[in-house]
């Protein structure tokens, strides 16, 4: 181990930490971790010493010094109107944003991070109440590791600042790349953001865990077409070999059971390095669900909505209206094309079951996906509803169990 004497040697340090962010308690590599994260921020403290100035001064500042304007930072901070209120001082830098101007404008994350107000004073629009994400629920999850498995809701609480950002590190979920989720995130108590933001974190832990050896490779409309027709294949065999047929191009698919206050079915989240990951909640056992949520989400991965946003918030994120429905055409287009489920099908409140199979057979794909799509186009979820698959999910993974 040496000392880090030049620029090359600071990003040879960096690289290793990266790579030694998942080593086990107690190894030598942790050792290692903490040696080389002295090592950084010691040359930090020399080569970038932190003005002793406001995070948005800070950054007018490094683009001053690199001639640069304020459509510049667009890239790095999303809108517009959100560069204005930034570099004005009306709006925070989100953890996001920090990791991402730290990442391009090599600015130490520190000197991004403003001052935390005392804690009786107000906080509007302030940093990131750690507090506020559903702790407890994560620790039974162990996501904080086993020594927190079962600590209490105080004593989370008291940590949060040090867990959660911990473990958004060991997930490696890139946060300038924002998820594509099959609900928008609104608040209330019906979908808690930061429930969300947990299922998301969740969703990227395990697929790094997943450690998959296969390059990422982009997929295509003819890849999620042979997706759909996996679906003929039956319960067991079509979605094994869905999950397989991703998982062989590099897209890693976790269940994560949703969490206390959300209605999540599915999202997609990248990992540093633009790996993405396609997580199922299954919170509705039915293989109808099943299918349109894994073919949206891959949708999404089709089409690039997962790769050429900007996250404009860390909590506060858009819903992409014009993504989603996009991304419902295209599911559409390759399982039954609209014209030719039109004209079979009319009137949906009036559709047969031998019509549908019918469907099925012509298109090569399982009649829960026709049943599935014509109950929504019906808005009416009793219709045919023995003939969506229910119940025989789940249990193709061993260990799940629905959130209390």
């Amino acid at each position: 181990m040496k000392p880090i004497r030049d620029e090359a040697g600071y990003e040879a340090a960096l690289a290793r930490i990266g790579a030694l962010m998942s080593a086990p308690e107690g190894s030598p590599e942790v050792d290692e971790l903490e040696v080389l994260s002295i090592l950084v921020e010691k040359y930090e403290e020399e080569t970038y010493p932190i003005p002793e100035a406001a995070a948005h001064e800070v950054l007018k500042l490094v683009m001053e010094e690199n001639d640069l304007a304020p459509r510049d930072m667009i890239p790095f901070l999303g809108s517009p109107s959100t560069v204005s209120k930034v570099l004005n001082g009306k709006r925070e830098l989100t953890p996001a944003q920090i990791r991402t101007l730290s990442k391009h404008l090599h600015i130490p994350v520190a000197a991004l991070f403003s001052e935390a107000p005392e804690p009786d004073e107000p906080t509007p629009g302030g940093g990131v109440d750690w507090s506020a994400f559903p702790l407890v629920e994560m620790s039974r999850r162990a996501l904080f590791g086993v020594e927190h498995l079962r600590a209490t809701a105080r004593g989370l609480a008291e940590r949060a600042a040090e867990v959660i950002p911990a473990l958004i590190g060991t997930a490696r979920l890139d946060f300038a790349c924002p998820p594509r989720l099959r609900q928008g995130i609104k608040t209330g108590p019906a979908s808690d953001p930061f429930a969300v933001m947990a299922w998301l974190i969740e969703v990227a832990k395990r697929g790094q865990e997943r450690g998959s050896q296969v390059p990422y490779r982009a997929l295509s409309r003819q890849d999620l077409r042979t997706l759909a027709t996996m679906s003929k294949l039956g319960s067991a065999d079509g979605i094994k070999g869905a999950i397989a047929f991703l998982e062989d191009r590099g897209v890693p698919v976790v269940i994560v059971r949703h969490y206390k206050k959300t209605k999540i079915d599915g999202g997609v989240v990248v990992l540093d390095g633009g790996r993405p990951v396609i997580g199922l909640s299954l919170r509705h056992d039915k293989v109808d669900s099943f299918w349109f949520t894994l073919l949206h989400e891959a949708a999404h991965i089709v089409l690039g909505h997962v790769s050429d946003y900007v996250a404009d918030e860390f909590l506060d994120m858009e819903s992409y209206g014009e993504d989603e429905r996009a991304a419902n055409a295209l599911v559409e287009d390759v399982t039954i094309p609209s014209a030719s489920f039109n004209a079979a099908i009319p009137n949906p409140a009036q559709a047969t079951l031998s019509i549908m199979f019918g469907l099925a057979q012509q298109f090569d794909i399982a009649l829960p996906i026709v049943v599935g799509r014509v109950q929504f186009k019906a808005n009416d979820y009793r219709k045919f509803s023995k003939y969506v698959g229910r119940n025989v999910v789940r249990r193709l993974f061993p260990g799940y169990e629905p959130a209390a």
